[in-house]
């Protein structure tokens, strides 16, 4: 019965999750820039300034798997963030699995 549930729980959460990266496209409706992903400009027109840190550390971070969520053989924005999004659960359940695998090792 218990393992029934936890199946159940997780078919729910992939759904919910799915649904979630099937919506991400919604953000290209908007004229506002990606909360959290804006460039020193943005932040200065915000702001008023440029924080020294993010002046200092903004070109360290640089890894796009795919440029401005564009697939390059796919011309259509809208499926280059729908992949981002499924790409980012299964990282993330990745590596919790992995954690989990390792706190069960220790035990």
């Amino acid at each position: 019965m218990k393992e029934k549930n936890y199946k159940s729980s997780i078919k729910r959460i992939f759904i919910v999750l799915l649904t979630l990266a099937f919506l991400t496209p919604i953000g290209l409706l908007t004229q506002n820039p990606t909360f959290g992903e804006w460039s020193q400009e943005e932040i200065k027109k915000m702001l008023g300034f440029v924080p020294e840190g993010i002046k200092k550390y903004a070109d360290i971070y640089k890894f796009d798997l795919f440029d401005g969520y564009t697939v390059k053989f796919i011309n259509n924005d809208y499926i280059g963030y729908i992949l981002s999004a499924i790409i980012g659960i299964v990282v993330i359940f990745a590596l919790f699995y992995i954690l989990k695998f390792v706190m069960a090792e220790r035990k």
